[in-house]
């Protein structure tokens, strides 16, 4: 018997026959039928797994057409060589060959599977239709998972399957679309070595100006927004000099501060019942002791231990009032003495913009004093004691912990830090960060933000040092809740409000005077301080029982307020 080896081109018929002998002609039908009938279905098989390929079988008398030149059939059809013969004809790339190097395959994993797994610490917003999965780019063949190739579908995988075989995984944060949004983005992954640095082009006629696609492509800093606006860079005259003085009044004094400072850090740690080893520090002026005389009476009437407490007072008033209310306070006037003693009229003034130095000052000093720090702003009342908290296991992994500021902005991206309140764990990378920190004086003068020099540090020390950052997220589940839920979320506030929800602090932050913060605090049943406190000292001048006041309908409140008024005169529904 004669087997065929090969097929004509297509448009020709191919009778597959065998030669008969006279002696057992039977016989050779039956075996020359059952063989041409194995043939028909191995070349079924392997011929119709090929893209585009016809096959018309009639095995009976045996007609076969094909759109292939040449089949060859192996003499051992074993399933490992079918499957290695089937894999290499399938797989066709997703991506043209010029750029095999750069991308060889993609998959996409589910963003909130993916973001457990792979956590850069930044507060993740919820998932919305239309942007449920990460795209993961494959760099080559070696990368791909186990048993996939090309043809495979990898769409919504599980992540940790996904990327079994990735060495290094570069993760780049993306604002989903919006077809209604007026200005459209394109992202570029250029063939280079490594760099992890996005360069930011947009077509604007000068630095300033809104994109406009008639204008070539101009190189501008990440604070340039489509419509136009942008961070300014600082002056020489105007904000690098003016910080050069009190940069240099510190240094100066450097040595003999924390020389002062041993004794007070080490009374705060020496607490039996709490072995903690953060040192919580607030720094404030007079204008602000209100607030702060609110923080000590509120965690007193809760039976909090505020031991680990410093406060760095910018002026005597404010160390005095720290005094008599039992908490550890440090003053020195070379670095302080020309601090501003009133409150900020709004946030980012020039009096609200020297305090941030204060901010900076403080946080540096207890770090290289040998200390962890938790830093919060004097707007702030605590329901349970944080620091346990904080050296949990929840945030072992993490140099930095920060509350969610909330705010979206991109001058604050992709972290959003509230710098109000955060832990800073002591560090070699922790103890470089404030050192530069320290030298950004100018930068702080010019943004008038201390969040938003905090946010560029975050950024360039994650990616060139390996800073660990968590954020924890704002919304439902938040453990240090604050201006964004007080203003955006009544479902939280009233779950907070009723018991249903028990974060550690509450944060009065998205506030733009010490007047509202205030009456926000007294709504909420938070203000323990006496009004006249003139004619009583220390926690004297504390209530045993909050002053619940109403002030505004609208803002949430631990008692109905329908007789109040709107924050805005006739907008906004009311809280109950």
């Amino acid at each position: 018997m004669t087997l065929p080896v090969a097929f004509p081109r297509s448009g020709h018929s191919l009778r597959v026959k065998t030669r008969r002998t006279s002696a057992i002609p039977m016989l050779q039908t039956v075996i020359s039928h059952a063989l041409v009938g194995i043939l028909c279905l191995y070349l079924g098989y392997g011929v119709g797994t090929i893209q585009n390929t016809r096959v018309t079988s009639e095995c009976s008398g045996s007609t076969i057409e094909t759109s292939t030149d040449t089949v060859v059939i192996p003499s051992v059809p074993s399933k490992r060589n079918v499957d290695s013969q089937h894999e290499k004809l399938s797989r066709t790339s997703p991506f043209p060959n010029k750029i095999s190097k750069l991308v060889y395959d993609f998959a996409t994993i589910p963003r909130d599977s993916f973001n457990e797994l792979i956590d850069v610490g930044v507060p993740y917003d919820d998932t919305v239709p239309g942007s449920e999965d990460v795209l993961l780019l494959y760099t080559n063949p070696k990368s791909l998972p186990n048993g996939t190739g090309l043809s495979d579908d990898k769409i919504s995988m599980d992540p940790q399957k996904a990327m079994e075989n990735c060495h290094t995984v570069k993760v780049l944060l993306h604002a989903p679309s919006n077809r209604q949004q007026k200005y459209s983005q394109c992202i570029a992954i250029v063939p280079q070595w490594e760099s992890f640095i996005v360069h930011k082009f947009m077509r604007v006629k000068s630095l300033g100006s809104p994109a406009d696609l008639s204008e070539p492509f101009t190189y501008v800093p990440r604070s340039q927004k489509e419509e136009g606006s942008f961070e300014g860079i600082p002056k020489m005259k105007i904000h690098t000099q003016p910080s050069y003085k009190g940069l240099v009044e510190y240094l100066q004094n450097y040595d003999r501060i924390l020389e002062e400072l041993k004794p007070l850090f080490q009374g705060a740690m020496n607490v039996k019942k709490d072995k903690s080893r953060i040192i919580v520090v607030l720094t404030c002026n007079k204008g602000q002791s209100e607030l702060f005389r609110n923080f000590v009476c509120n965690a007193r009437a809760k039976g909090l231990n505020l031991s680990h407490v410093v406060m760095f007072a910018t002026d005597l008033d404010t160390h005095k009032l720290s005094q008599e209310l039992g908490i550890s306070s440090y003053y020195d006037e070379s670095i302080f003495g020309d601090m501003p003693e009133q409150a900020a009229n709004r946030y980012a003034d020039m009096i609200f913009t020297r305090m941030m130095m204060a901010k900076i000052y403080c946080v540096h000093l207890a770090l290289t004093s040998g200390y962890s720090v938790l830093f919060q702003d004097v707007d702030v009342v605590w329901y349970k004691n944080p620091l346990p908290y904080l050296e949990s296991d929840t945030f072992s992994e993490f140099d930095m912990v920060f509350q969610d500021d909330g705010s979206r902005q991109a001058r604050f991206s992709p972290y959003s830090p509230n710098s109000g309140f955060y832990y800073v764990r002591r560090n070699d990378k922790t103890l470089l960060f404030f050192a530069t920190f320290l030298r950004k004086g100018d930068v702080l003068l010019q943004a008038k933000s201390h969040q938003e020099v905090v946010t560029s540090l975050l950024n360039e020390f994650t990616s060139t040092h390996g800073l660990r950052v968590k954020v924890v997220k704002k919304g439902m589940n938040n453990n240090f809740p604050g201006g964004s839920e007080f203003h955006n979320s009544k479902d939280f506030m009233r779950e907070m409000i009723l018991g249903k929800r028990k974060p550690f602090i509450f944060h009065m932050s998205w506030t733009e005077n010490k007047e509202n913060k205030k009456k926000y605090f007294e709504q909420l049943g938070e203000w323990y301080a006496m009004e006249d406190v003139e004619s009583c000292v220390g926690l004297d001048c504390c209530l045993p029982q909050p002053n619940i006041t109403c002030h505004y309908k609208d803002k949430p409140s631990k008692v109905p307020c329908p007789h109040s008024p709107h924050v805005v005169e006739g907008k906004g529904k009311s809280f109950w």
